[in-house]
């Protein structure tokens, strides 16, 4: 099974639910927000955890910096006592690991297919029309065009559907009704959604990457400010600052790859983490989470202290 294929079949799922909430909306940037709503949603428990996980992992500073003057110089005993000491406070380093990550690469990727099949994946036009559809489009098309034309053959009919409608065997009126007004949806202030914004053509549709870049700048410093007060220790390493400035790039450059309609949905996306990071620094700030693990700790401390107390008694 080559790539092209599997990224397709990716993008199955996505074009059910973008279907789905096309349908109840009649609005294609509506149906991404919903879509985005759903991901936020499904990844805040791990957010929740992420927090959490950050507190004890100030609250284990001290102890670890004893591991390290204890055994200054010995790179491995200090791994090997860190490690110890994660197991015994139930600690993982990796918070809430890489998934929120790699599920948004994934929601991504389910985008750029669901926008490049827009007829089969959104309309649900499939089958006989759908052969005919993509037959009527050929002749339109350049040479350059043709080329790739097995992978973006859909939305190049999208593009020229005015020049077809008319002469697409199987079209019902209904039909037609349903992608002129698909048609008129896929535009955003004046955006067309398909484009992908180009390094080499300085445009309106460079406004996708800065907006994404300056966003994810001031999430990375937020939160970088934030880490120095939660752990002033960690603050000074020097792949923070890095990973600071990593991002956003990162970002700048996805947002050059994919089509306008994947960047309009990382803007919003960020701009709901960003919000929910601050909503959950108050709701979960490190002073509230470490207070309710030390009342957890206690209870479960003076609960074994009670059981051993019963035992000894049973004993006696």
């Amino acid at each position: 099974m080559n790539t092209s294929k599997i990224y397709e079949i990716l993008g199955i799922p996505f074009g059910f639910v973008i279907s789905l909430f096309y349908a109840l909306t009649d609005n294609y940037l509506l149906s991404i927000v919903c879509l985005m709503i759903i991901v936020k949603l499904c990844l805040l428990p791990s957010s929740i955890k992420q927090q959490k996980a950050q507190a004890k992992q100030a609250r284990l500073q001290p102890k670890l910096r004893r591991i390290q003057k204890k055994y200054e110089g010995n790179q491995q005993k200090i791994q090997e006592e860190t490690q110890n000491l994660y197991s015994r406070e139930g600690f993982s380093a990796m918070g809430g690991g890489c998934m929120p990550m790699i599920i948004q690469l994934i929601v991504m990727t389910g985008l750029f297919q669901v926008n490049y099949h827009p007829f089969s994946m959104v309309l649900n036009i499939r089958g006989d029309v759908l052969t005919s559809i993509k037959e009527a489009v050929m002749p339109l098309l350049t040479e350059t065009e043709a080329k790739g034309a097995s992978f973006r053959i859909e939305l190049y009919a999208l593009q020229h559907w005015n020049d077809i409608r008319n002469s697409v065997a199987g079209l019902t009126p209904e039909m037609i009704s349903k992608v002129d007004l698909f048609l008129q949806r896929f535009t955003v202030f004046g955006l067309d959604l398909s484009h992908t914004p180009s390094v080499k053509v300085f445009d309106v549709y460079w406004a996708i990457p800065i907006i994404t870049g300056v966003l994810s700048l001031a999430m990375s410093i937020y939160s970088l400010i934030r880490q120095k007060k939660l752990n002033p220790e960690m603050s000074k390493n020097p792949t923070m600052g890095c990973m600071m400035l990593f991002t956003p790039a990162m970002q700048i450059y996805f947002a050059f790859l994919f089509p306008t309609v994947v960047g309009i949905y990382v803007i919003l996306s960020t701009i709901v983490s960003f919000a929910q990071m601050v909503v959950l620094n108050q709701t979960h700030s490190p002073q509230k989470v470490l207070a309710r693990l030390m009342v957890e700790e206690t209870v479960e401390r003076r609960s074994k202290e009670a059981n051993i107390k019963k035992m000894v008694e049973m004993k006696s």
